[in-house]
């Protein structure tokens, strides 16, 4: 039956056709007060930006999955104007929350934004980190990794002597940390094509060619290796590794495919590059459904880092041996468990999530398994899952029981010895 207003009776059809469309016009206030029903709020399904550098401000379009109310995370944002198909729209600010109601169409929001200095939005360096729950200090979002959004991006006023790194578009749904972009003084390095066609390149800032040309020697056969080994990858035809800025002491890498982010002092790093190009697959590919599920992104790019190290440069040996005093460290300062009990019941960095744990203890049970079920057979296990779940949220049970229904094995009891265990 389609939705409308039945002319039986011209008085009471004009009467209820007039209070159908006055209550669709009308704000819901318990909503913009922040006392609406969370969980009934629209999910995003694309999220546009137009980001100028130079003003710090940035105009996003917000496609959502259905019209109705919307609570979008807004960091420090400073909302400047919130339109939809109806025209400007009344909005209100709770809890770090922009609530807007009955949303019809895209919702266009725009807004200035500020610099971080503690990896938390918009960085001193030129680059941006959003990961895990700060998106909303570079855009309107929602911080969940479950929550799978398409993007576009657009950089204006931006230094004539920079470069600005970033995707032009992100088209494959991905979590809300995915998406950034780095802006410095930046040269290429050609790394060459894939057996798929990916091409593969990596980007150096000043006195960088070295560390880069090191660190990244053999990344083209490693991405080449996911490629044929775990199915194809979802962020485009050409991808690379980006040195970054982040500050004194700062180590490693950030998922921000298909240019993911690696700090200055790791660009010679072969593991980091190798982790950080497998989130294609693992952590954006597959999305964590809880961030209890870390474990899934974290402990299988370390795994597979090391497995595809193993195989096109031959660093089995010297790469498990670095894993090992790295989970010794991490077991002897302690944390959370590597794969606690619930969902989205715990704060990944105030209760310890984000150790070392669930990386090493994460890569040693992958091998655990393998010692038992074969490394081929494996490796086989986790591509059918990423296939399966491939632009998707998934959780580390699912992992488990995907090992158990492919292989026979059932390997709870060394997921509970491993991953269970609070040190």
């Amino acid at each position: 039956m389609r939705h409308g207003c039945w002319l039986i009776g011209l008085s009471l059809a004009l009467v209820a056709c007039a209070d159908q469309v006055g209550d669709e016009d009308l704000d819901d206030e318990a909503w913009l007060d922040g006392k609406g029903d969370g969980a009934s709020g629209s999910n995003i399904a694309a999220t546009h930006l137009d980001v100028d550098l130079a003003g710090m401000r940035a105009v996003a379009t917000i496609e959502l999955e259905r019209n109705g109310n919307v609570a979008l995370e807004i960091g420090d944002l400073e909302i400047q104007d919130v339109t939809d198909d109806r025209g400007h729209r009344k909005f209100r600010i709770v809890d770090g929350k922009l609530l807007v109601s009955r949303v019809r169409g895209p919702l266009v929001v725009g807004y200035a934004f500020r610099q971080h200095d503690n990896a938390d939005g918009l960085l001193p360096g030129g680059s941006t980190v959003t990961w895990p729950y700060f998106c909303g200090n570079v855009f309107p979002c929602h911080a969940q990794p479950a929550d799978g959004t398409r993007f576009s991006l657009a950089l204006s006023g931006v230094a004539g002597d920079k470069t600005a790194l970033y995707p032009a578009e992100i088209a494959a749904e991905a979590p809300p940390y995915q998406l950034a972009w780095a802006v410095g003084a930046y040269a290429k390095l050609e790394l060459g094509e894939t057996t798929a066609g990916t091409k593969v390149a990596a980007y150096y800032l000043p006195r960088g060619k070295t560390a880069a040309t090191t660190g990244t020697r053999h990344l083209r056969a490693v991405f080449d290796w996911y490629e044929q080994t775990l199915g194809a990858y979802s962020f485009g035809r050409e991808v690379a590794s980006v040195s970054v800025v982040w500050g004194e002491g700062l180590f490693g890498g950030m998922e921000h495919h298909p240019m993911w982010h690696v700090a200055v002092d790791a660009m010679s790093d072969e593991v980091t590059h190798a982790h950080e190009a497998a989130h294609g697959w693992f952590g954006d590919g597959v999305r964590i459904r809880c961030w209890e599920d870390f474990v899934l992104s974290e402990g299988t790019t370390s795994y597979l880092a090391a497995r595809a190290l193993s195989v096109v440069a031959g660093r089995e040996a010297d790469v498990w041996a670095e894993y090992r005093a790295e989970l010794d460290a991490a077991i002897a300062e302690g944390g959370a468990p590597a794969w606690p009990r619930g969902c989205n019941q715990i704060d990944i960095l105030e209760d310890k999530l984000f150790t070392n744990l669930p990386y090493m203890q994460g890569a040693f049970f992958y091998r655990d398994v393998a010692a038992v079920v074969g490394v081929d057979v494996l490796d086989a296990v986790i591509g059918r899952f990423y296939v399966a779940h491939r632009n998707r949220a998934a959780g580390m049970q699912d992992m488990i029981d995907a090992i158990k229904a492919d292989t026979g094995f059932d390997p709870t009891p060394i997921a509970e010895a491993r991953l269970r265990r609070k040190f």
